[in-house]
């Protein structure tokens, strides 16, 4: 007789075994009673989303409103979600008064006050976000979350990895670049040469020339310019 599998254990093998994301977050939901789990895969551009890839099992009426009155341009856990680091609870998120409706309507629609969001941010630094909300009483909910949190951590990330299969496939258009490589272009995104970014970097310039090097043959581009515009379209940089 094999010994009981644990939630954490039920929940990895069935988010592995998911042929979909959406298969996984319904999962999730399940083997860990939680109400709703949204994952949601997308870069920001200051304060804004853009191309969100998004999965969830909140009611279709609720997405449909949701998508209808563009209330992802006010959703505070969305916004704080893409700029931090750490795993957060909703109630530490301060609602602004632009929010005040898109809570009240939530409500409305069954959605619970209580949540709690993992940040996700890969090797080559795209982010992506976790979510459980519950109708539970906070007490209860508190609870579940402190029993869990560290565990959800890891299964953010294999949903993640599993997001980025589907979307991508195998070809994933992001390579892994290192951090002397992203810099390089990023100064070269910014009009930097070979030997302005040595200086700036306290480089050779025949070393700062073979990260260019090494970072336009990962991308897969003609020129170094090319490359740092790629890197730019991806996110891998930012000016």
């Amino acid at each position: 007789m094999t010994r009981r599998q644990s939630l954490f254990e039920q929940a990895y093998y069935a988010t592995e075994a998911a042929s979909t994301v959406g298969e996984a977050i319904v999962s999730l939901s399940k083997i860990y009673n939680i109400d709703f789990v949204t994952y949601h895969f997308a870069q920001t551009i200051i304060d804004s989303v853009d191309s969100p890839f998004v999965r969830t099992n909140y009611p279709d009426e609720w997405v449909s409103r949701y998508l209808l009155n563009g209330y992802v341009k006010v959703d505070p856990i969305v916004k704080e979600g893409f700029l931090r680091q750490l795993p957060f609870h909703w109630r530490e998120i301060e609602i602004p008064p632009d929010a005040y409706d898109f809570f009240q309507d939530a409500q409305r629609h069954g959605i619970g006050e209580n949540g709690f969001s993992i940040p996700i941010v890969d090797k080559v630094r795209r982010r992506a976000l976790l979510s459980m909300n519950s109708m539970k009483a906070p007490s209860i909910w508190n609870r579940t979350v402190n029993r869990h949190k560290e565990e959800w951590v890891e299964l953010a990330l294999l949903v993640h990895q599993k997001a980025v299969l589907e979307l991508y496939g195998e070809r994933d258009p992001a390579p892994s670049l290192s951090p002397r490589e992203l810099e390089c272009l990023h100064w070269t995104a910014l009009g930097k040469g070979y030997k302005e970014i040595a200086l700036i970097l306290g480089i050779s310039d025949h070393t700062a020339r073979s990260y260019l090097k090494s970072a336009r043959i990962k991308l897969g581009c003609v020129t170094i310019s090319s490359a740092a515009t790629l890197a730019l379209h991806l996110r891998l940089i930012t000016l």
